[in-house]
C-alpha cells in the first residue's frame, strides 16, 4: 500500500522522466540526418550505404519490440530498461569512436536495440501508474513529447554537426544516453505488479492480442495511419519543391508547422477521450484522419495556402487520435500490457517502412490521387473494422449470462 501511495504522489514526476527519455531517445533516430551528406564524404562511401545507418537502426527498433514486450511483462519494467539503456550507451559511444563505415553500421544496430526498450517501457509504466481519464491525459502528454523529438532533432543536429561534424553529434548522443541511464536508474521505480493468475508468455500471447477485438482494431488502425503518414512525409517536400518552388528552408518551416500542430493536438487527446470515451474517440479521430487525407489529396493542386491548411489538418487529426491507441491497449491488456504495446509498435513500424516505398510506387502509377486516395481508403476500412469489432465486444459484455 505504501508503494502505491508513493507512486500516486510521484506519478507526474515519473511521467516527466518517461517523456524526457523518449524525447531525448528519439534524437538517435534523427539528430544526424542533416549531416548525412558530410558523413558520406567523411567515411568515403556511397549514399546507399550511408542510408543504411537509418535503416539498420529502424530494423533493430522494430524487431526488438516483440522481444522486449514479453520480457517487460515477465521480468519487470526497470529490470529490462536499465540494461537496454546500457546497450544504448555502448552503441552511442561506439558510433562516436569508430572510423569506418562498417563499424558505424555495427554500432547503429546496438543503438537501435538499446533505444527500442524506451517506447515499450514508457507506455507500459504510464499504463501501470495512471487509470481512467488520467491515463488518457498522460498518454497524450507522452505522445506530445514523442512528437517534439523529430521536430527539434534535425535542427539541433544541424547546429551540432555544423560546429563539430559527425563526431560531435555522436558525442552528444553518448552524453545524453549516459544521462538517461543515470536518471532512470535513480528515479524510475519498478511498477510491475504481481497479479494473481498472470500467465507466462507463449507464442499464443501474440495470437490472443492480434485476434482480440480491441487489440486487432488498434493495431490495424495504427498500421494504416503510419502508412499514410510516412507516405505523406516523403511526398510533401518533393511536391512543395516541384509545384510551388519552395526552398529547403521554407520546406523545413512547413514541417515545423505540421509538427507543432501534431504536438498540440496530442496534448488535447485526453479531453477528447474524457468527453467521448476512449473507444468512441478511437473511431471518430481515425475517421476524421481518413477525411483529412482525402482533403489533402484534393487540396494539393488548388493553392499553396490551401495545401498548407490541409497538411496542418492532416497532422492535427493524426495527433489527436494516436494517444487513444496506447490508452486502449493499456486498458484491455492489463496482464500483458508491454507485449500488446510491443506488437502494436512492431506492426506500425512496418507501416512506417511501407509508406514511403508503396506510396512512391502508387504516385508513379496514378499521382497523388491514387497514393492518398488508397491511403484514405485503407484507413476508412480499418475504422469500419474497428467500429464493428468494438460494437460486437460491447454487445457481448452486456449480454445476460445463463
Amino acid at each position: 500500500m505504501q508503494f502505491g501511495v508513493i507512486l500516486l504522489v510521484n506519478a507526474n514526476r515519473i511521467l516527466f522522466l518517461l517523456g524526457s527519455s523518449i524525447l531525448v531517445g528519439t534524437f538517435a533516430q534523427n539528430l544526424f540526418m542533416p549531416i548525412m551528406p558530410a558523413m558520406q564524404q567523411e567515411f568515403h562511401t556511397t549514399s546507399t550505404i550511408i542510408n543504411w545507418t537509418v535503416s539498420l537502426f529502424t530494423m533493430a527498433l522494430a524487431i526488438m519490440q516483440v522481444v522486449y514486450g514479453p520480457l517487460v511483462d515477465q521480468y519487470g519494467r526497470r529490470k529490462i530498461l536499465l540494461p537496454a539503456l546500457g546497450l544504448y550507451v555502448l552503441g552511442s559511444l561506439g558510433c562516436y569512436l569508430v572510423d569506418t563505415i562498417q563499424g558505424l553500421l555495427f554500432f547503429r544496430v546496438f543503438q537501435g536495440i538499446g533505444f527500442a526498450a524506451i517506447p515499450i517501457v514508457a507506455a507500459t509504466v504510464i499504463g501501470d501508474i495512471f487509470t481512467g481519464a488520467k491515463r488518457a491525459e498522460a498518454m497524450g502528454t507522452y505522445q506530445m513529447m514523442l512528437g517534439i523529438g523529430p521536430a527539434i532533432g534535425p535542427l539541433l543536429g544541424g547546429w551540432i554537426g555544423g560546429f563539430g561534424g559527425q563526431s560531435a553529434v555522436f558525442l552528444f548522443l553518448t552524453i545524453t544516453a549516459i544521462g538517461l541511464l543515470a536518471m532512470n536508474a535513480i528515479w524510475l521505480p519498478e511498477t510491475k505488479s504481481e497479479q494473481p493468475g498472470a500467465k507466462r508468455f507463449g507464442l499464443g500471447s501474440f495470437r490472443d492480442i492480434l485476434f482480440q477485438p480491441v487489440g486487432a482494431s488498434v493495431i490495424l488502425i495504427g498500421f494504416t495511419q503510419m502508412f499514410a503518414y510516412h507516405a505523406f512525409l516523403l511526398f510533401l517536400p518533393v511536391y512543395l519543391n516541384e509545384t510551388y518552388h519552395l526552398s529547403a528552408g521554407q520546406i523545413g518551416l512547413v514541417y515545423m508547422l505540421i509538427s507543432a500542430v501534431f504536438v498540440l493536438s496530442s496534448k488535447t487527446s485526453g479531453r477528447v477521450q474524457k468527453k467521448w470515451g476512449t473507444r468512441k474517440a478511437l473511431v471518430l479521430t481515425s475517421a476524421s484522419h481518413a477525411v483529412a487525407t482525402v482533403l489533402f489529396m484534393l487540396a494539393t493542386n488548388i493553392s499553396l495556402p490551401v495545401m498548407l491548411a490541409a497538411s496542418a489538418l492532416f497532422g492535427f487529426t493524426l495527433g489527436i487520435g494516436m494517444p487513444t491507441h496506447t490508452t486502449l491497449l493499456s486498458d484491455v491488456f492489463e496482464k500483458e500490457r508491454a507485449t500488446a504495446i510491443g506488437v502494436y509498435n512492431f506492426i506500425r513500424y512496418i507501416g512506417m517502412a511501407a509508406g514511403p516505398v508503396v506510396g512512391a510506387a502508387l504516385y508513379g502509377l496514378g499521382g497523388n490521387w491514387l497514393e492518398f486516395g488508397l491511403a484514405a481508403a485503407v484507413i476508412a476500412a480499418a475504422v469500419l473494422f474497428a467500429r464493428v469489432q468494438i460494437r460486437k465486444q460491447q454487445q457481448r459484455s452486456i449480454a445476460p449470462t445463463a
